[in-house]
Order: C-alpha cells, then structure tokens, then sequence
C-alpha cells in the first residue's frame, strides 16, 4: 500500500509539473501560424483572462511568454489578408465590452496591449571574416600552438601594462569557479576541446531552430564560440585561456535567422536563475541612420531580470558599444546600450587607443580591450581544436568585461546588478590620458565619452569587491518640462552654435521627498519634431558645469520624423550633487532647409535611496512652464564625434537585423504623477544671443525681482515726464522761440534728467569659466587614483 501511495505520489507531482510548464510559451514556433502577444499588468487574472481572450477569438491559447507572468501568446492559422482579421475582431470586441457591465466584459478591460509577432533579426557585432587563404591554410595543415602568448590582453609582453591585470587575481585561486556565463549569439561549438569541460547546457538554447543545444550551423556562426572562449576556455594545451577558466557558459543561439519579439524576450530571461550574468555583442544596426529601443515585452525582459534574475539581486547585461563609429554612429541611439539595466563596454587597442569602429557615447560606462592597430584577440574557434587569431570590435570587447564580471561573482555572489556598475566607476582606470575629452568632475573621476571612466581592471576589481558595502536599493525623480513648441536656431556654417535652452530646476525638497542620497544614471526624454533628424545635437549640462553628450551629428540619418519618445542616458554625472538648474541645449547644426521644434522633454535622476529614508517617496514632480517669451543664446561648439576615415577591410561588421513596420496595436497610458512636495521650475534661459551660454539660472528669479523695481522706477518717470510735457506745450504760446529753444536742450524730450539706459551686458571673456581640466591635473588624478 505505501509502495502504491509512493507511486501515485510520483505520478501526481509529475502531472503538475508537466502540466506547469506546458503553460510557459519557450518560443517554438509553426511557421503556418500567426502569433500574437497579450500583455495583462494583473497577473493575478491574466491567465484567466488570457484564456477568455483566445475563446472568444477562436485563437490558440499557448501559454505565458518565457518567465514574464504578464505577456501571453496566442496564435491562430496564418492568414494573407491585408488586414490582421485578428487584431481587427480583437479591437471590435474591445469595443462591444465597454457596452456590457457583466464579469466576462473585465476580461478584455484587463488587456493592455496586443501585438502580432514579426520575425526580426539582431546584429553581431563582430570582425569582418578573417583572410580566407589564413583560414584554409589553418584548416588545411592543422595548425596547432598553445597560444596564450599571443593573448595579449592578458599578459601583453609588447606594451606592458596594456592588458586587463588578471594574473594576480588567478594566483590567488580565483578563477571563476561557481559563476555561469550565457553568451547570446549565433551558437556556441559545445564539442570544443577547448569548451566542452565548462559547456553549461542546461543554460543552453536555440531560439532559431528551437532545438535544446545551441549548434553552430552556418558558414558564419562562430562569432558565439570565439566570445566564449573569451570567458571560459579550458586551461588545457588547444588555444588559450578564458579570463575565468573555470566557470560555466552557456550558450543561446538568436543570430543566426529571423526571431520574434518574445523569443528575444525569453532568451534575455533564459534559465535566469542559473544564468548570472548575460553577454551580448549584437544590437540594432551600426549604420548611423537607426534609432530602435527594445520597447514592450523587450522591455519588461530586462526589468523582469533586474527584479527577478538570480534570486532578486539581478540579472548582470553587458552590451559592447558597436562597431558604427566610422558611420557617424553613437551608442546613445541605441536602446539596448543606452540602458540604465545594461553595462555598455567599449574597445581600447593594445596601445590604449580608441579603436575608430568603437562608438562612443554618455552612456559607456567602461571599456576593455579588443582589435585595432594591426592586432586582434586569440581565442577559440569553431570545431574540435580550431582557434582564431582574428576576433575584435566591440563584439570581443563585451565578452572580456563579462569574463571579468565573472570572476568578481565568483568571491561576491550577492552583489546586485547596481553593485556591479558601482565597483566599475569606482576602479576603472583612465587611459590615453592626453585625448582632450577627459573631464575632471565633481566627484574628482575623470570621464571620456570614448572611454567611460576607463579600462576595467580585474585586479583592481576583485580587490574592491571583496570589503564593497552593498548598495541600497534605487529610487528616482521625474522631472517633466512642459515646453512650448518652439523652433530651433540653425547653426549651420556658424563656427559657434545656437542653442535652444530649457532649464529644470531640482531642488533640495525634491531630492528629500524622493529620499535620493546618491546619483548614479539619468535620462533626458525628448520629444524633437524635425525634418532631418541627423541634423540634431543635444546635450545636458549639470549644475556643476558638468557636459554629457546625449545627441551627436549624424550625417547618414535622414529620418524626417524627428525624435520620439526618446531617451538618452548618461554615466557621466555619477554621485554629482544633482540640485540645481539642469540645462537642455538643443542644436540644429547641418542642413538650412530643413526645420526643426523642441517639443518637450523630461529629466529623471536615478540612484541610491538613503537609508535612514522613512515614508514613501515622491517620483515625480509636475514641471511648470514660464509662459514668457524667450530668447535664444548662443553656446560653444560642442565636442562630437566625428567619423574616421579608415578602410573598410580594417572595420568590424555584423549581420543586421532591421525590424519590420511595427503594425501592432498599441495603447499607452501615461502613470499618474505622485503628489509633489515641491514643484520643478521648467523655463529656456532668459538671454540674449550675445550672452554667453553658461549664464547662471539661479539669478532669473532675482532678475526678474531687480526688473520690477526697475519698470516700477522707469514708468513713474514716463509718467511724470508725460505732465510735464503737456505744462510745457501749453506754455510755448506764452514763450519766446529762444526760450523755447534752450528749455528743449535742457534734456533728452525736454527733461532735466536723462532717461534710463539699458544695462549694459557683460564682455563674453568675463562670462567664460577656464577649463580646469589641464593635463597636469589629469595626469595627477590618475597616478592619485590608482
């Protein structure tokens, strides 16, 4: 009896985990059917909700979308009409609820949104294929060599000190044992002798052919397997070594053909509890023209890990940059590296030089080392014993980092994902200390927009990590500026640029009320319509004086709608003293043809609440808008990236993956804003075009006061004068004309006073600040910091 208890016990709690994961939708898919996406915000009703939905449209319910409890997919028969019949019955039946107030009308009430999958494809952003006459010659002869030599970014015997400094972390026994590391790519050679001991497939998935493990099938799909030998190759006599040679990759293959929004979705949540840290060396595009974000259930991946991947304390992203540099390209029109979730890596060659394909941008927070001056990364490559001595651009820079990364969890396992960004800006190293972008800052770092706060050091890393105080969790202040739509100055042919300028005041109240004691990312929402939107440039300027590049020149992008919704992030004023007047500068600096208008934007501060914090924060404040009219200034040229001319043999490339028209359907619902403790003063600077653009905002309140006084001053003298000009007309017919005569020159209009002349404005040599940031203080922080 107990034996026959036993058995049906087994069989029950096999049915109900049979049955829990028949309901989670892992992304396979029938190339004879349409899919589509419910997202239901109330998880607590959305499968029965979600179930109600594909009834009553006489779809097929598949289940919840990967480890996101709030999306559904559905799918039904492919079909060739113009018009989706399912959205449309969707829509109509939506429609027909509002009419009905009984339980089943809730159902549709609780969709948010709906949205049919379209196959897309993500880009690599690795090397252009290696010389064919090396490979066939390599493959031909079975060239074989224990390569750590060549690994220069790990010992480089050429320009010591250019190197990542791991040695001294390996002495100690830290090797990266317990971490595993997923690479995102097109697959990863699990049979590798130089792989197959750290292959981590329970990690491991094909999103494109729906298969268990990630096999490399195509002629090109060995960009995954070199970025994994990167991070974990076995200390054996094949190639080289990984930086953390006994950790765990993990494989899932999303490059290698068209993917679905969700199957992105579920791969960036992939076994996420096992899967630590994420490496992705793809994105959109690197063509100087694309500005794409991951929006909706893209987005709510990367929330749904910073909140749920591994135990809560974060999934860890790492981004590399891209490879659009020499196409005027800047990672801050990319959505997946413009993330406050994401850790975006850049590329430094073996001499600490700024590769010209790597982008450079705001939100870059470090960077490592990968191809350029003739050199390249040597790892390992597809098949048993194969290795590559051709590997580089950002997409080797990404890998490197989260090789490190690894190594740094494996001694901390609980650092959270903010933890990690933290240890980054406090022990990257400066590098190429004479590029004229290094700033000093507030907080006594320096910041480069091509190299973030500099090279990851592993060693300085781990030695940091091990007494790091965990930080407390994030809050955050929105900050919106309802400006009126007003045009942009053109600055074409100028050599200095008109700015539009809108101003948001933060306030200590503010930072109180959303118990903010640190800053760490901020991100400025901006709303442009214009005719050439390449034509744009933008930055944000702190009330420190502190300049983060958001928006660069583009020359190739010749988009003519403009900037929706977008939003930029910047590193670059990490813990800076954030109260104070935050300045938009808005730029039209190319074509005189075309016109452009600022819209409205929002600032908003993240970082670290304060501890001894009690209540619950404020968020959000309402921006109120000055309603006079304003002046335009003129600022100092900005410094931008500007492309290099280089060989394409010489650039790294990628396949692309350009998203299809999204013909979804879509309804946005702004949230609410918390009740403010204080409000945010939204105005554009109140200057003329001959005043510097640095004029202190702070004194617009008390200007405004000082001219009060004066109007009131000036228009009891107009009045005055205006009686005593009518006493004396009335007296001309009594006077003699030389009597007239003399009375008139007494004065301008005849008074014995003269009137009031306007201020005169300040010399522009006494407005402008000297640059602090000289290189003997550049090279004096440096040796101080490290």
């Amino acid at each position: 009896m107990v034996h026959l208890f036993g058995s049906l016990t087994t069989v029950a709690l096999f049915v109900a985990f049979t049955q829990a994961h028949a309901q989670r939708y892992m992304g396979k898919r029938d190339l004879n059917r349409d899919y589509y996406t419910l997202n239901i915000p109330n998880t607590q009703v959305g499968v029965e909700s979600a179930k109600h939905i594909a009834q009553q449209l006489q779809v097929r319910y598949e289940g919840s979308v990967g480890e996101l409890d709030s999306w559904f997919m559905v799918s039904s028969p492919q079909s060739l009409k113009r018009d989706d019949p399912v959205l449309a019955n969707f829509h109509r039946l939506k429609h027909l609820s509002l009419q009905k107030r009984d339980a089943t009308s809730q159902h549709w009430q609780n969709v948010k949104l709906i949205e049919k999958q379209a196959l897309k494809r993500r880009t690599k952003r690795g090397p252009i294929p290696a010389d064919k006459q090396l490979v066939d010659a390599q493959k031909t002869l079975s060239i074989k060599d224990p390569w750590f030599p060549q690994q220069w970014h790990l010992i480089n015997t050429e320009n010591p000190g250019n190197d990542i400094n791991v040695t001294g972390v390996w002495k100690q026994g830290i090797t990266g044992k317990g971490v595993n590391v997923v690479i995102l790519d097109d697959g990863l050679d699990y049979k590798s002798k130089d792989l197959a001991d750290n292959f981590f497939a329970e990690g491991s998935y094909d999103f494109n052919d729906h298969e268990s493990l990630p096999t490399p099938k195509l002629w090109d799909d060995s960009h995954g397997t070199r970025c994994a030998g990167q991070i974990a190759a076995v200390k054996n006599d094949v190639c080289g070594m990984g930086i953390a040679y006994e950790a765990k990759v993990a494989g899932v293959r999303i490059l290698s053909g068209d993917l679905t929004d969700a199957d992105e979705a579920i791969a960036l949540n992939y076994e996420y509890q096992k899967n630590m840290i994420f490496s992705c060396s793809w994105g959109p595009p690197d063509n100087g023209q694309t500005m794409e974000a991951p929006n909706g259930i893209l987005a709510d991946a990367f929330v749904n890990g910073i909140k749920k991947g591994r135990g809560g304390k974060g999934s860890i992203y790492v981004f590399a940059t891209g490879n659009g540099a020499t196409s005027g390209d800047n990672c801050n029109f990319d959505g997946y590296t413009n993330s406050i979730y994401t850790i975006t890596v850049g590329a430094i060659d073996h001499r600490n030089e700024h590769p010209p394909y790597s982008e450079s941008c705001s939100a870059q927070l470090v960077v490592t080392y990968s191809s350029g001056g003739g050199q390249f990364i040597h790892t390992t490559d597809v098949g048993e014993n194969s290795c590559s001595d051709r590997h580089g651009g950002t997409s080797a820079a990404a890998p490197n980092a989260a090789g490190i990364f690894a190594l740094v969890l494996s001694i901390r396992p609980d650092l959270t994902w903010r933890d990690l960004q933290h240890l980054c800006v406090q022990t990257a190293l400066p590098v190429n200390t004479d590029d004229e972008d290094w700033k000093k800052l507030p907080s006594g770092r320096l910041y480069n927009h091509k190299f973030g706060y500099g090279k990851l050091d592993a060693y300085a890393l781990i030695e940091a990590a091990k007494t790091f105080k965990l930080v407390n969790q994030q809050t955050w202040l929105a900050l919106p500026s309802p400006v009126k739509k007003r045009a942009i100055p053109d600055s074409t042919g100028l050599k200095t640029r008109k700015a539009l300028k809108n101003i948001v005041l933060v306030t200590e109240e503010m930072i109180k009320a959303a118990g903010l004691l640190r800053l760490e990312h901020i991100t400025a929402t901006v709303n442009i319509q214009h005719e050439r939107r390449g034509s744009i440039v933008i930055d944000l300027e702190s009330p420190n004086h502190v300049i983060s590049e958001l928006a660069t020149r583009r020359s190739l992008d010749t988009n003519e709608h403009g900037i929706t919704n977008w939003k930029f992030m910047t590193v670059k004023h990490w813990e800076e003293d954030p109260v104070g007047n935050w300045t938009l500068n808005v730029y039209d600096v190319d074509n005189p043809d075309t016109k452009g208008f600022m819209l409205n934007w929002t600032l908003t501060l993240f970082g670290e609440q304060d501890p001894a914090f009690e209540g619950t924060p404020i968020h959000s404040t309402t921006g109120l808008h000055d309603e006079e009219e304003h002046e335009i200034s003129i600022s100092p040229t900005t410094s931008t990236a500007k492309p290099v001319s280089t060989s394409k043999d010489n650039t790294p490339s990628r396949p692309t993956r350009i998203k299809p028209e999204d013909k979804s359907s879509k309804s946005s619902k702004q949230e609410a804003a918390s009740t403010p403790a204080a409000s945010a003063t939204s105005s554009e600077t109140l200057v003329t075009e001959n005043e510097e653009a640095d004029t202190q905002a702070e004194n617009i309140e008390d200007a405004h006061s000082y001219l009060t006084v004066v109007y009131a001053v000036v228009g009891s003298f107009a009045i005055l004068g205006v009686a005593t000009g009518l006493y004396f007309y009335k007296r001309q017919g009594w006077k003699s004309p030389i009597v007239a005569t003399q009375e008139r020159q007494l004065g301008p209009g005849g008074y014995e006073f003269d009137v009031l002349q306007p201020l005169t404005e300040l010399d522009e040599d006494e407005l402008s600040e000297s640059d602090t940031d000289d290189d003997n203080e550049v090279d004096r922080l440096v040796r101080n910091n490290h």
